[in-house]
């Protein structure tokens, strides 16, 4: 007995003709074909399906319809990572929930409803990774005081003075309301907020208590308690520290 194996090629055709319009490239075209593959009647009409490119089969009572979305370039930007993919979405944020960017964690520096268009560029930012990695800057961002190491949360080097209790209106007492002695420094309110603790090398602990009209810009001014200790400090660059 001699058994015969048959291949069956499947050839796609129908038995009889019909006309199918094509959407492409913003023409259309018009194919009469027997074939009843979307992918055959497109490559009779001559059309040229390339990478990423899809197509949507319509079909009504009136026509039949192949629209054909052609794939662009877009470039995504994430930690660092440029990665070159092709889309056939329409908006950003369409792209954004295709690759895993949606939700609350991820932001992209182009809206959501944006049109893509091609070798566009979509930045984003994974928001909880930068919190952390702001927290941890934050975190090593110390400097050892005379009351242990203290973190800080900004320095400034400032073109230092020093000013006595009695200058001024000889009251004593400083623009915040507090009694001038060592320890509180005049600053310029638009750099340093009054009530902001501070930390002085050389100086202390501080807080900016005071305002002067000569302490304008990156300028401070430092209590002292003698005029002895105020003439031997004189005028002097330091470097100033915005406690947490």
């Amino acid at each position: 007995m001699v058994l015969i194996l048959g291949v069956v090629f499947t050839t796609g055709f129908t038995d009889a003709k019909r006309n199918v319009v094509i959407d492409v490239d913003g023409k259309t075209v018009e194919v009469s074909t027997r074939y009843s593959s979307p992918e055959l009647i497109l490559h009779q009409a001559g059309v040229e399906m390339r990478h990423k490119d899809e197509f949507q089969l319509k079909k009504s009572e009136k026509e039949e319809k192949i629209i054909v979305h052609r794939a662009v370039p877009v470039i995504i930007e994430f930690e660092g990572d440029r990665q070159k993919i092709y889309t056939t979405r329409e908006n950003v944020g369409d792209v954004l929930m295709d690759y895993g960017y949606a939700g609350e964690r991820f932001e992209a520096e182009i809206d959501g409803a944006a049109k893509i268009q091609q070798n566009l560029s979509i930045k984003i930012h994974d928001l909880v990774a930068e919190r952390e990695r702001e927290e941890e800057a934050r975190r090593a961002q110390s400097v050892e005081t005379s009351r242990g190491v203290m973190r800080y949360v900004g320095e400034y080097d400032m073109e230092a003075t020093a000013y006595l209790p009695t200058d001024g209106g000889g009251d004593g007492i400083t623009a915040s309301g507090m009694l001038a002695q060592r320890g509180v420094v005049a600053v310029d309110t638009s750099v340093i907020p009054l009530g902001t603790r501070l930390y002085i090398p050389g100086y202390g602990m501080a807080i900016a208590g005071d305002t002067g009209g000569a302490i304008q810009g990156e300028r401070i001014d430092l209590c002292m308690e003698s005029y002895g200790e105020a003439m031997e400090f004189g005028r002097r660059w330091v470097k100033v520290y915005v406690l947490e």
